[in-house]
C-alpha cells in the first residue's frame, strides 16, 4: 500500500478557464509555464467521486479488449489549494470500494517551491492509525496507485521548476490545434523520479491536457496517457475519462470521474488526519457537499 494517491484529485479533475483567443507563438517554458498558472487558477477547492478500472487487454481488429474481470476501485477525494496563486494544497483521498479496502484513506500536503518534499499520510483501518509516508524515493514516485497503472508522478501536480521545456510543434491531435511540449525533468529532479521524459499535447484554445506519452530513463515510450470526455462544469474543464496505457504490460486502467463539485466552501479540519480516523466526523462534512455534485 506505499503508494501516493498524490494530488489525486489533480490527476481526476484536471481543468481551466475558457480562453477564447489564441496567443502570439511562444517557447516551451512560455506555454507550460501560462497553462500552470491557469490549471491553479481555475479552482480553489473541490470534490470528486472516481472509478479506477484496471485489467490486463489484448488486441484485436476492433481495438483492445479486458482479458480479464478488471479490478475496480472507488473514492472520493477532496482538494484544497492555499497561497499566492493557489500554489500549495491540501487533499485527502478515502476508498470507498472495494469493501475489502474500505476505510483506507490518504491525506496529502502539497507545497509548489521546487526540491521541497510534498508530506503524505496513509491510514489502515486494520491497524487503526496513521503512518507518514516516506518522501524522495524512486519507489514512491514510481510505485503503482492502488495496482493501477497510474503511479505517483502521474498523480501529483507538477512543480514547473522541477522540469525544462522544448516546443517540438504545433499540430492538430483530436480535431484540436495544440502545443506539443517535451518535459524533462531537471537534474534534482530525475534523481526522485522514474521518468525519462513526457510529451504532452496542450490544447491552444483550452489550455488543457489531451495526451501523454511517457519514457522511462533509457528513452523507451512504454505508457500513454489519454484524456478524454472534457465538459465544463462550473466554469472549469473535467476530463470525465482518462486512460493510462502500459505498453510494456498489456495493462490498462481507466479513471472515471462519476461526481464533482468545485468552489465550494471546503473547511480546513476536513482535510486533516481526524477525517481518516473520525469516520462520523468526515461524513458529517461530506455530507453537504455531496449535495452540490454534477
Amino acid at each position: 500500500m506505499k503508494t501516493y494517491w498524490g494530488a489525486i484529485a489533480r490527476a481526476l479533475a484536471i481543468g481551466c478557464l475558457l480562453v477564447p483567443l489564441r496567443l502570439p507563438a511562444m517557447n516551451g517554458p512560455e506555454i507550460m509555464k501560462m497553462v500552470d498558472e491557469v490549471n491553479r487558477k481555475a479552482f480553489s477547492t473541490a470534490v470528486v467521486k472516481t472509478q479506477l478500472s484496471t485489467c490486463k487487454y489484448e488486441k484485436s481488429d476492433s481495438g483492445i479488449r479486458c482479458k480479464d474481470k478488471p479490478r475496480v476501485v472507488v473514492l472520493e477525494v477532496g482538494e484544497k489549494k492555499y497561497g499566492g496563486d493557489n500554489r500549495d494544497g491540501k487533499s485527502i483521498a478515502l476508498v470507498l470500494e472495494p469493501i475489502s479496502d474500505k476505510g483506507v484513506g490518504m491525506l496529502r500536503y502539497e507545497y509548489y517551491e521546487a526540491n521541497r518534499d510534498n508530506e503524505n499520510f496513509l491510514y489502515l483501518p486494520a491497524l487503526g492509525k496513521v503512518r507518514r509516508l516516506v518522501s524522495g524515493s524512486d519507489n514512491e514516485d514510481g510505485g503503482s496507485f492502488f495496482g493501477t497503472e497510474f503511479y505517483g508522478d502521474d498523480a501529483q501536480a507538477r512543480k514547473i521548476d522541477e522540469f525544462t521545456y522544448v516546443l517540438l510543434r504545433e499540430e492538430t491531435y483530436d480535431d484540436r490545434p495544440t502545443w506539443v511540449v517535451e518535459v524533462t525533468p531537471t537534474a534534482a529532479r530525475a534523481k526522485k523520479t522514474a521518468y525519462g521524459k513526457l510529451v504532452v499535447w496542450i490544447d491552444q484554445e483550452r489550455k488543457i491536457y489531451l495526451k501523454e506519452d511517457i519514457y522511462n530513463r533509457s528513452g523507451r515510450l512504454y505508457r500513454q496517457r489519454l484524456y478524454r470526455k472534457y465538459s465544463l462544469i462550473d466554469n472549469v474543464w473535467l476530463s470525465r475519462q482518462q486512460t493510462m496505457n502500459n505498453l510494456s504490460t498489456n495493462r490498462i486502467t481507466s479513471i472515471d470521474n462519476l461526481s464533482v463539485t468545485y468552489h465550494r466552501e471546503v473547511p480546513d479540519e476536513v482535510l486533516t488526519e481526524r477525517s481518516l480516523t473520525d469516520f462520523t466526523f468526515r461524513e458529517r462534512n461530506l455530507a453537504l457537499l455531496r449535495t452540490y455534485y454534477h
